[in-house]
């Protein structure tokens, strides 16, 4: 068949340049023959994971032994008997048995009461503030983007983070690094006419040689003409790396279980990558909460447990530490439609060989509240200055703008 300059521009570097978007492109591109893989040991791995809607935190670690939750609770809380008990006064909900058996082991910390000041209750304002680490002003660049500017930037790193949403979330929102947003490993390659696959070789080739030969005394056209070729190189290096991954640990079906599983595959095939985001949706239970609450902590529970097992066999468990939140928990009385509205503090759950496991602080008190809402008990830029301390080896007040207390759920 022939193959027109025009279509493979089109269908090539014009396609990734739309995926990336031309900054991401080029910045991407440049950094092509940078791509080395990661060393294990060398670096620590950052995994965050966000629970969209606003998680009931009351429904996920059960104060079971406190009387106002069943009588403030008389249809959806979670029986006595049911509570997967992780100390005398709390548990987690009962469809969580495999984050459990890690708490069990000491691989999961569960932080109590997190929340921050003046609390906010719309969606996009309060995971604005988790986002960005800011509770007093709107800021631009996101708590993990001010990361990798102060701690990674000028680091010849292809990927210093990778979203494995279709959306970048502005906590990788940064000023200097710009990360991409990949859910799927096929998404960055060359695109070649899915109708003949046997000419992909040749294609690229082609693709190749004309940028290789191509001159046009025309701005910025050198620029284009090594990016189209840079790109096609970090593209392959890629699918090098990650195509060695091989398992045999079940995931749950689903994108969450899927995305676990892909960013599992970049760690094992030695994505030199030191944060990656992902997120599950659907906690904004207002109705019904029981039933649809208990599949969404199935899921993460699961998930998480299988994500931990498939590092832990290839010796990179050590390397490697889960963040989840909510933007908030829910209020403590249910409603009229057995489900929740929107409340203030959530528990956050810290997973890894490196945790030192167990409940941190006290739980929220149920009859001393704030309208209703709980009374945060730990600001969470305590949870992300620990993190950033020591784990990311990265000084969090220039990071956060100011220093927060750390908290002990690292070894």
């Amino acid at each position: 068949m022939t193959i027109s300059r025009r279509d493979l521009i089109k269908n090539g570097l014009g396609a990734m340049a739309l995926t990336f978007g031309a900054n991401e492109f080029f910045n991407l591109a440049a950094q092509a023959a940078n791509l080395a893989p990661r060393i294990p040991g060398a670096s620590k791995i950052l995994v965050v994971v966000q629970l969209s809607g606003g998680n009931d935190g009351l429904n996920m670690v059960v104060p079971y032994s406190l009387g106002p939750y069943y009588q403030l609770r008389p249809t959806i809380g979670i029986k006595p008997e049911k509570v997967l008990r992780l100390n005398s006064d709390v548990g987690l909900h009962p469809s969580m048995t495999a984050l459990h058996d890690l708490y069990k082991v000491g691989k999961l910390a569960v932080v109590q009461g997190v929340g921050y000041p003046n609390p906010n209750r719309s969606h996009f304002r309060s995971i604005e503030i988790w986002q960005t680490g800011d509770a007093e002003k709107i800021a631009e660049t996101g708590w993990l983007g001010r990361y990798l500017d102060v701690c990674c930037a000028g680091k010849e790193d292809l990927f210093p983070a990778v979203n494995v949403d279709p959306m970048l979330p502005k906590t990788l929102f940064g000023s200097k690094v710009n990360v991409p947003s990949v859910s799927n490993i096929e998404d960055f390659r060359f695109l070649t006419d899915p109708q003949y696959k046997p000419d992909r070789d040749v294609q690229i080739k082609a693709f190749n040689d004309i940028y290789d030969s191509f001159h046009l005394k025309r701005p910025h056209m050198d620029l284009l003409r090594k990016a189209g070729i840079d790109a096609n190189l970090a593209s392959d290096k890629l699918h090098q790396l990650v195509k060695k991954y091989s398992s045999d640990v079940t995931y749950p079906q689903g994108p969450f279980g899927n995305n676990l599983k892909f960013i599992s595959q970049m760690i094992t095939g030695g994505l030199n990558c030191s944060i990656y985001g992902a997120s599950l949706d659907g906690f904004d239970t207002h109705t019904n909460q029981l039933r649809s609450q208990e599949g969404l902590l199935k899921q993460l529970s699961d998930g998480l447990a299988a994500f931990h097992s498939d590092l832990k066999k290839n010796n990179l468990d050590d390397d490697v530490v889960v963040l989840v939140f909510s933007e908030f928990g829910r209020r403590v009385a249910e409603n009229g439609g057995r489900g929740t509205d929107h409340g203030t503090a959530a528990p956050v759950l810290v997973l890894g060989s490196a945790v030192r496991g167990g409940v941190i602080g006290s739980h929220p008190s149920l009859s001393d509240l704030d309208n209703g809402d709980l009374k945060y008990k730990v600001d969470f830029r305590n949870v992300y200055a620990t993190i950033l301390n020591r784990w990311m080896n990265c000084d969090s007040k220039a990071v956060l703008g100011q220093r927060f207390d750390e908290l002990g759920f690292l070894v």
